[in-house]
């Protein structure tokens, strides 16, 4: 009888330690899991491809060149630079040029210069469509003036 008291009494301790050590192991699995998870979800959605990687040649010569870009700045010498015509080059009855450039941030991610008048007003992550949209409908530039620092 004193065996079944002490298993007894031993049984809200091994309950307790047990408890104790699978909530410790509990944030390791989990952070094991969810990295995994993460390299899974990279190599599914193409992060091993040149482009994402940024190991793509074209990619690094276009981003080094956009990021001597200055709002107010000349546009010739940022083409000249980029040393390559753009995929789409559109423009409005306000004077402004869009040039895109495709899968220069990621596979799908492409880079826009804008200018008005052969000066940069806007360069980024975007498309011509978006950003010449956004000046037709507000019958204006909703991007800065030359020199003016960008919202976005």
């Amino acid at each position: 009888m004193s065996l079944n008291r002490m298993l007894a009494s031993l049984r809200p301790a091994i309950w307790l330690a047990t408890l104790s050590l699978l909530s410790g192991c509990a944030p390791m699995m989990t952070g094991t899991m969810a990295e995994g998870g993460l390299n899974a979800a990279k190599s599914a959605f193409g992060a091993l491809s040149p482009t994402a990687a940024g190991t793509d040649e074209r990619q690094k010569r276009i981003q080094a060149a956009l990021n001597e870009v200055n709002v107010g700045g000349e546009i010739q010498p940022v083409l000249d630079k980029i040393a390559e015509p753009p995929r789409e080059k559109s423009g409005n009855a306000q004077g402004y040029t869009c040039y895109e450039f495709p899968s220069v941030y990621s596979a799908t991610a492409a880079a826009v210069l804008v200018a008005l008048d052969g000066k940069i007003v806007f360069y980024g992550n975007s498309r011509c469509a978006d950003e010449m949209n956004k000046i037709n409908v507000k019958g204006g530039a909703t991007n800065p003036k030359p020199g003016e620092i960008s919202g976005k």
